[in-house]
């Protein structure tokens, strides 16, 4: 049995409960504090979504949070050094030469990459082995991306659900005579919708966005990585290995300075 979607659904039933009887409590607030919108908003959010997932996933959500904060910073300028001096270095000694050169790469898949060129792996296959671990790296990013995203959608429905919660007892309390009261109890039942909006906008679907730049980030620099390690392995002139590699930027973008 998936318990990720049997807590998620069951849990943001209760989250809903909890809510309708705060309001019948009259734990409300006042001002801007929407109590039972609040309990509605942030549990029913993240239940709901986290039902949308497998278990896996979920246990993930941290880090995914996390990346948008402290994430690796990707340097194309020091690899694309490194590749220009791997390939002046190949040209001059052959592609063997390279192996102690292994040990100062920092980049995992770079390092596989030039791995794979010093142990005589034909081309077609190398590009093959690459592009499939790129491809896996999109895909394992896309799930991040794609529930922060949900969350983003879901927060709204949740603030709607929580301000129709609200109005729905303000009008309750219309029979009373107090209309003050129930205008002040209609004003605190808007202030959910305000709470799933602003929380989506602001938090969630900002977060999704960043990790889509960072994957597309990491997806530039591991597309660059893949033409000069082939560009290395055919014994293409240094030079022509900078100019490959400079069609990726801009004219004026490129990490490296021109020489002559």
């Amino acid at each position: 049995m998936d318990m990720v979607s049997l807590v998620g659904i069951t849990g943001g039933l209760v989250a809903m409960v909890v809510a309708i009887i705060l309001e019948t409590v009259g734990i409300v607030g006042h001002g801007y504090l929407n109590i039972p919108g609040i309990v509605i908003i942030l549990f029913g959010t993240l239940l709901a979504s986290s039902s949308c997932y497998l278990p896996e996933h979920v246990k993930l959500l941290p880090t995914y949070c996390k990346l948008v904060f402290v994430h690796p910073k990707f340097e194309a300028g020091e690899v694309i050094e490194q590749m220009i001096t791997f390939a002046q270095k190949a040209r001059r000694e052959g592609l063997l030469s390279l192996e102690p050169e292994l040990e100062k790469i920092k980049d995992p898949f770079f390092k596989k990459g030039l791995q794979l060129v010093v142990d005589g792996i034909d081309p077609a296959l190398i590009r093959a082995i690459l592009e499939t671990d790129l491809a896996g790296v999109e895909e394992r990013h896309k799930i991040g991306e794609g529930y922060l995203m949900t969350m983003g959608g879901i927060a709204p429905t949740m603030g709607i659900l929580g301000a129709i919660m609200g109005l729905t007892a303000a009008l309750a309390q219309m029979g009373g005579g107090d209309i003050m009261k129930t205008v002040h109890a209609l004003a605190i039942a808007f202030i959910a919708s305000f709470y799933g909006v602003a929380i989506a906008n602001l938090v969630f679907i900002p977060m999704s966005t960043k990790l889509t730049t960072l994957t597309k980030e990491e997806v530039f620099l591991k597309e660059i990585i893949i033409t000069g390690v082939l560009s290395i392995q055919a014994g293409d002139n240094p030079r022509i290995v900078e100019e490959r590699l400079r069609a990726f930027f801009p004219p004026t973008g490129f990490p490296l300075k021109k020489e002559g």
